[in-house]
């Protein structure tokens, strides 16, 4: 019994330790600029040095944005609200929320990051408890995809959301 709780022991060591490091910037002082890639910068992987905020940011302008411009600020504090309501990094919340704000755009809905961002926020925070950012933004565009409006959706995922508070 003993040599198999070893195994699987090196097995969860082994899974922690191939997972990408992952870093919040906890003070305005600790932000980190954006590389000049040319096209490498797809999605933001665990070793890139670029801010999350400033890389979705200028995902969202479709090129360089500076990392004091309003729109980076609403996303970093988004970013920063999202924290205790999601169980990924910055870095994985970015880069899903611009998978998805390339799909609904896709689609003909194209929202504002930081708004999209602090919406599923709200949605998780009737939860009450983390949720995965993953999930909810695949709630999310589904119901966006079938049809359903914003606001619509919203509420039905509020609501959806709100019975787990239910059946804690």
């Amino acid at each position: 019994m003993r040599f198999r709780e070893a195994v699987i022991l090196a097995g969860v060591c082994a899974l922690f330790a191939s997972c990408g490091e992952e870093r919040r910037a906890a003070e305005q002082d600790d932000l980190i600029e954006s590389d000049d890639r040319k096209g490498a910068d797809v999605w933001l992987r665990a070793t890139d040095r670029t801010e999350p905020a400033l890389w979705l940011a200028q995902r969202e302008a479709g090129g360089a944005v500076g990392v004091r411009e309003p729109a980076v600020e609403r996303i970093r504090a988004a970013l920063l609200s999202a924290q205790p309501h999601f169980l990924e990094s910055d870095r994985m919340l970015a880069n899903r929320t611009a998978q998805v704000g390339q799909m609904l755009a896709a689609d003909g809905h194209a929202e504002d990051f930081a708004q999209l961002i602090s919406s599923l926020v709200a949605i998780a925070a009737t939860a009450g408890q983390k949720q995965t950012y993953g999930e909810v933004c695949q709630h999310y565009y589904n119901l966006r995809h079938s049809g359903v409006e914003r606001e619509e959706a919203l509420r039905m995922l509020a609501a959806r959301y709100r019975t787990q508070k239910q059946f804690r």
